[in-house]
């Protein structure tokens, strides 16, 4: 299953190489704080990480997007001497358009979620797991570079939902126009 999903994404990342016309190319990276939604919100604090792109830009307006980062999450309340924390490493397939220095990116992907308890006698656990997600990303950047965005991020996996709201700062390095 793995191994489809990764040649459907290279199929597509070379058909939208393919089609390229003029388009901006930049790299991206900066800080990210997630709060977390629904029975994960009940359980886990707010996370922070960070994070990097690629864009590759396709047309004047728009950029194909590779993103992906790390955040953890600390549980709310110790239950019986134990703590946990649980963090994601995202991979995120998206389309950014830009309408100026304003944008809007839907995305896909794929997320990888650990998770690390503490027990009483200091005992660590930990495991791991993956969940396929989606994202809604909007934002704002200012001077070309300085970017500022607000996202909506779901997932889940056997009945369980690790949605997020997200905010981002970061800085986006112009990498030049593509022919």
């Amino acid at each position: 299953m793995k191994r489809i999903y990764f040649q459907v994404l290279a199929i597509f990342l070379f058909s939208v190489a393919g089609f390229a016309q003029k388009g901006n190319n930049a790299i991206g990276a900066g800080g990210d704080m997630g709060f977390p939604t629904g029975q994960f919100g009940d359980e886990f604090k707010p996370g922070v990480g960070m994070y990097a792109k690629g864009m590759l830009g396709v047309g004047k307006a728009g950029q194909v997007t590779f993103s992906s980062g790390y955040m953890a999450f600390k549980k709310r309340e110790t239950w019986q001497g134990f703590s946990a924390t649980l963090n994601q490493i995202p991979l995120l397939l998206g389309y950014r358009h830009n309408f100026n220095a304003f944008f809007v990116e839907p995305q896909l992907g794929y997320s990888i979620i650990g998770a690390k308890i503490i027990t009483v006698e200091d005992e660590t656990f930990t495991e791991s797991d993956g969940i396929f997600i989606g994202a809604a990303n909007i934002g704002y950047v200012f001077n070309k570079q300085i970017e500022i965005s607000a996202r909506y991020q779901t997932g889940g996996k056997n009945g369980t939902n690790l949605g997020l709201f997200g905010i981002r700062l970061g800085y986006n390095f112009s990498s030049g126009h593509s022919k």
